[in-house]
């Protein structure tokens, strides 16, 4: 059993990002997630003189899912209802009237979870009182759900990339054809074209 949920939980994700960020200056990250997702992090960032820190969080169609603003640190949780990019982006924003100079920056430390990873499972035990048996099998319900949203994904993409390689190489057939047609009109007109100069100059 253990080792199953081990197995399953290194396919989910988790990644940590430490930077810099300068007044005035903004980061974003990008992760393509599946419909039905989901996804959870954590960021802290280190003091900065009238520094305020935003964060927005966009799905692929540019709509907001999660703002804050003027923070120190956060952390959210988002089940997407969209399939594509959705973008964390940071703002150091610098306090109204505070002059900008150089070396102003904040150290941000970033966790982003996906999938059965994005669940804290300790906090979901003592909130609905499992045992250790239920919330292994709570995990692998997760990893299995998060796996399925992911391979129903990649064959919608898969679906996609194969219509539009089908319909590119029927446009490039029509193409290669009308080019084969058009050079054959051409070289009968100037057979044509040939014959009757060469008749009018007497020469056959």
């Amino acid at each position: 059993m253990k080792s199953i949920i081990a197995l399953a939980c290194l396919l989910q994700c988790a990644a940590g990002f430490k930077f810099s960020l300068t007044a005035r200056d903004y980061k974003c990250f990008h992760e393509e997630l599946p419909h039905d997702y989901e996804f959870a992090g954590n960021w802290k960032a280190t003091s900065g003189y009238s520094q305020f820190i935003d964060i927005k969080i966009t799905n692929p169609d540019g709509n907001v899912i999660f703002e804050e603003k003027a923070k120190d640190e956060s952390e959210f949780f988002i089940h997407t209802t969209h399939s594509g990019d959705h973008t964390v982006c940071f703002y150091n924003r610098l306090a109204s009237g505070v002059p900008f100079s150089p070396g102003m920056s904040r150290d941000i430390t970033f966790k982003l979870n996906e999938g059965a990873s994005a669940h804290n499972y300790d906090t979901v035990a003592r909130v609905d009182h499992l045992k250790p048996i239920e919330v292994n099998l709570r995990m692998m319900e997760d990893t299995v759900r998060s796996i399925h949203a992911e391979y129903q994904y990649f064959k919608e993409r898969e679906h996609v990339m194969r219509e539009t390689s089908e319909s590119t190489n029927s446009r490039a057939m029509w193409i290669t054809l009308t080019s084969m047609i058009s050079f054959f009109l051409f070289g009968m007109w100037q057979v044509s074209h040939l014959k009757k100069y060469f008749r009018e100059k007497k020469l056959i």
